[in-house]
């Protein structure tokens, strides 16, 4: 694919900017189920039109490495379905070490490890959380059904802000300590900023002032909204990023309009903000035909100041095949030599079974290893000094060559009621992968009597008990099927039964 050189802002203009500051462009893109509906090459033309150096993805569905190869943005992030120009670093451990799945907006992730690290100068970082938030029921439609604002609010309180509030938990910490933060998404909720008086009888979707808490949680914490900061006139400048018209999907007749896709900063100042969608679309500053997604995107600049990089250290992939080889990344603050060694999980430093000793970072920030040094199984890559002070950790997992993903349980019948333990491995570490407990042999995949997600990890268990379904099971024949990542693709099943 063709790529743009795209100056920055400031040297088009002839300006400086101040010392330490850089120019960063960040947008937020909700595909489409997967991208796949109209062209997932349409997508990626999309973001490379964009020229964003951080994306946020919403919808993957398991096509976020493609997504990567297909835009030239080298750097991606499965638990977060983040895509980057620059390196991504966790900030934890890689994996998610609280039990079972956190909600929807994050079930991979730790409430303390919810933003990524993105290293977009030496030894400089920002941070980047990116979210997807429940759709169903939506606000507004409880509106333009006849209810009243309390009800909407109620709808809001129950479903979103939940999750919203586990998010503004974990962020808030990290905007406190200065650190430039980006926290892009579909929200599935209005904007504070939208509707207000201003907006009231001029824009069709504003039926009365509403200050939608999900907006207004994240604003108090210390997000601003790139798209209304640089764009104040709601009237002229609505910027609706649901739903897009070109060339599909088909706007239902009364459907409700408006602005749910954001990108947020805090510690960072927006300088330009534009929507991405169809050509000729309301507000639209980059085009692209035919339009690929139902909901627009948005891309916004910033000038920000990057704080200094922690020791870090990664490992790409974090699903390693045998066959395979995998890189160890790593960064230490002052430059020093770096030793980074591969350990069984949870092992020490001493225990190492492969690695990289004693190199300089300014030489050598990546090495490269063979996946089949390892037997399969759960490690830690450790950073540490020459001397053998342990900076930084991170998690992966080995997979055998051509590893299938499995599910196995405990016994192959249960009494009504009776919890269902189910294992997997070599599963993805998607963000969204899921178990769903069907009927044997059902043929719709819509028709799950429940679900829960992996977490994100490669291999686990987890408990399946009658609170997943709102009551127990009744007798009969199920399965439990592993699914891709927030989509329908079965990778492994496992049959059991239920008896009286």
């Amino acid at each position: 694919m063709l790529r743009h050189i795209v100056l920055p802002l400031s040297l088009l203009l002839g300006t400086a900017l101040p010392a330490g500051a850089m120019e960063l462009k960040v947008m937020s893109f909700n595909i489409w189920y997967g991208g796949e509906q109209v062209s997932l090459d349409i997508v990626a033309e999309a973001i490379v039109a964009a020229d964003a150096d951080i994306v946020g993805v919403q919808e993957t569905d398991g096509n976020l490495a493609r997504l990567s190869a297909m835009t030239g943005l080298a750097y991606y992030d499965v638990r977060r379905n983040i895509l980057s120009r620059f390196p991504i670093f966790d900030p934890k451990l890689g994996e998610r070490t609280a039990e079972g799945a956190g909600p929807y907006s994050m079930p991979p992730l730790d409430p303390d490890a919810v933003h990524a690290l993105v290293m977009v100068a030496p030894g400089k970082v920002v941070g980047v959380a990116n979210t997807h938030l429940t759709s169903n029921p939506y606000g507004p439609e409880t509106i333009r059904e006849g209810g009243d604002l309390a009800a909407a609010l109620q709808v809001e309180a129950e479903t979103r802000m939940p999750e919203a509030q586990l998010l503004a938990d974990g962020l808030k910490p990290v905007i406190a300590t200065g650190l430039p933060v980006f926290l892009t998404g579909d929200f599935n909720s209005p904007s504070h900023l939208d509707w207000t008086e201003a907006a009231v009888g001029k824009l069709a979707q504003v039926t009365f002032a509403v200050d939608w808490p999900v907006s207004r949680l994240l604003a108090d914490i210390g997000f601003s909204d790139s798209y209304r900061v640089v764009n104040p006139d709601v009237v002229a400048m609505p910027g609706l990023t649901w739903t897009a018209g070109s060339p599909a999907p088909v706007v239902k007749d009364g459907e409700t309009l408006d602005r749910i896709d954001w990108v947020l900063s805090a510690n960072a100042t927006p300088t330009a903000s534009t929507v991405v969608g169809e050509v000729g679309g309301p507000d639209v500053g980059v085009g692209v035909s035919p339009w690929p997604s139902d909901h627009r995107a948005v891309v916004s600049s910033f000038e920000v100041e990057p704080a200094d990089a922690p020791a870090m250290i990664a490992v790409e992939p974090a699903r390693v095949s045998t066959d395979g080889e995998f890189r160890i990344r790593a960064h230490m603050p002052g430059w020093g030599n770096w030793t980074g060694m591969v350990v069984p999980r949870g092992g020490a430093a001493d225990e190492a079974i492969i690695g990289i000793a004693d190199v300089p970072l300014y030489d050598r920030p990546t090495i490269k290893l063979a996946g089949r040094m390892l037997t399969p199984g759960a490690y830690d890559a450790v950073l540490t000094t020459p001397e053998g002070e342990e900076r930084a950790r991170t998690q992966f997992t080995v997979v055998a060559v051509g590893a299938m993903p499995t599910l196995t349980i405990g016994k192959a019948s249960y009494g009504v009621g009776e919890p269902v333990t189910v294992n997997w491995t070599a599963a993805q570490g998607e963000r969204f992968e899921w178990l769903g407990v069907y009927a044997k042999g059902e043929p719709n995949v819509y028709n799950y009597w429940g679900y829960t997600y992996t977490a994100g990890r490669v291999q686990g268990s987890t408990e399946i008990g009658p609170e997943l379904f709102g009551e127990p099971l009744p007798a009969g024949e199920y399965e439990i099927r592993l699914m891709r990542d927030d989509h329908y693709v079965s990778a492994a099943e496992v049959s059991f039964t239920v008896t009286d």
